[in-house]
């Protein structure tokens, strides 16, 4: 098979993480796990570390790779997975439109790149825009396919098709209609994907629970195993269960060694049909400076992930005892989840978690610097809790969608 895609440095400040890989490198990873007999041929942009650095590779990756030149190796720097990641150097500095590589092959897995293009001709293409801000349709890069797999998250969907109000006919309709593929795979975040073809099979594909969740790169993984299964089944569908597996083992494990499908009991296939209705209750300090940055941040993402959210810091605010507590209470009572902030073992939080707890509701306590001696009470009343925020979102959205349910 043939990759195109970036070769980017990873930065996260929360857990560490200092890697390079980006969408193709990380392509590369995943399909020669998935079938190890296969010769890779791997196209990126880059300057003279970047292709010091494969060839360190090849001993662990059985791939060709070509490097077209560029003068930076760019880096992506995430304060926490699910925040934005700050791109060095800055995209409008990249000279992206000077940068164009030109590949003709069988099967190509083509990603989006911020610092450049790729014009591709294949038989069978599978192209990921790669770009929440400003991704290009398979057209606009001026490639071709006889046959085309359009593999797209749908905020990215939206962009490229017009179709802000998000119709999902219009935005399949636009891809078959206007660039002439044949699949149609649009990723829903944790409502899963749902493939359609041009000859109208269609599904939704399940998202899996797993214990750990990791999402950076999660999307390059989805797209490198169902282009891994589309090549050899010819089957869309099946391939996008398989993808959709392999990613749930990615992200539980932050590595490539991917487990038979649907082989461990302990990852489960969810369901999510709607965004639920039920609402969250976020608990957690907010005297400081710090404390507050860390409610607003984790507010954001909730309402990110469609989540109905009170939060006193933001719906309430500071106040006298006799104002804001009954305020907080009233909050407290409308919500079925309390999502907590657990480090410094603040006393409101403490009193909302034990009130949450006795009216039953589930409560997820994120905390990561202390003992579990101080949390026992917690413990033992059957809350969750989790030293990894992004894993303490995800468990909090799915918390919910089993109330709903």
């Amino acid at each position: 098979m043939i990759v195109v895609g970036g070769t980017y440095d990873e930065y996260c400040f929360e857990p560490r993480w200092d890697k390079t890989f980006g969408s193709g490198l990380r392509a590369c990873w995943a399909l020669s796990r998935l079938r190890p007999d296969q010769k890779i041929q791997y196209h990126t942009f880059g300057n003279s570390r970047t292709g010091e650095y494969l060839t360190q590779l090849a001993e662990e990756i059985n791939f060709q790779y070509t490097v077209y030149p560029t003068p930076h190796l760019v880096q992506f720097r995430y304060d926490y997975p699910m925040a934005d990641p700050l791109i060095v150097p800055r995209p409008d500095t990249l000279n992206s439109q000077g940068n164009v590589m030109t590949i003709n092959g069988e099967v190509i897995l083509y990603y989006g790149m911020i610092e450049g293009n790729g014009v591709v001709c294949g038989n069978k293409v599978i192209y990921d825009p790669q770009s929440p801000v400003h991704p290009i349709l398979f057209s606009v890069t001026g490639s071709t396919a006889k046959r085309l797999a359009i593999v797209v998250n749908i905020a990215e969907a939206r962009r490229m098709t017009g179709a802000h109000n998000g119709d999902i006919q219009a935005i399949q309709d636009f891809f078959f209609e206007k660039e002439g593929a044949e699949v149609v795979v649009l990723k829903m975040g944790a409502k899963g994907a749902l493939v359609k073809t041009i000859n109208g099979q269609e599904q939704v594909i399940p998202v899996y629970e797993t214990k750990n969740i990791w999402p950076i790169g999660s999307g390059d993984v989805f797209a490198a195993s169902f282009a891994h299964h589309w090549e050899l089944s010819d089957d869309p569908i099946m391939a996008a269960r398989n993808a959709s597996w392999d990613t749930a083992v990615y992200c539980n494990t932050r590595n490539f060694n991917f487990l038979s499908f649907e082989s461990d009991p302990e990852i489960k296939p969810f369901l999510i049909e709607a965004y639920p209705d039920a609402q969250l209750y976020l608990a957690g300090p907010f005297f400081t400076f710090s404390e507050r940055w860390l409610i607003n941040e984790i507010y954001q993402c909730l309402r990110s992930m469609n989540i109905k959210v009170f939060s006193p810091w933001h719906h309430v605010g500071l106040g006298e005892a006799s104002t804001v507590v009954p305020l907080d209470i009233k909050g407290l009572n409308e919500s079925k989840v309390v999502l907590a902030v657990l480090d410094g073992l603040d006393s409101g939080t403490l009193f909302e978690i034990g009130f949450a707890v006795a009216k039953e509701c589930t409560v997820i306590g994120y905390v990561e610097n202390e003992t579990s001696e101080s949390i026992k009470m917690l413990e033992g009343t059957a809350c969750t809790i989790e030293k990894d925020l992004t894993t303490a979102l995800y468990k909090s959205l799915w918390a919910l969608a089993k109330i709903d349910a």
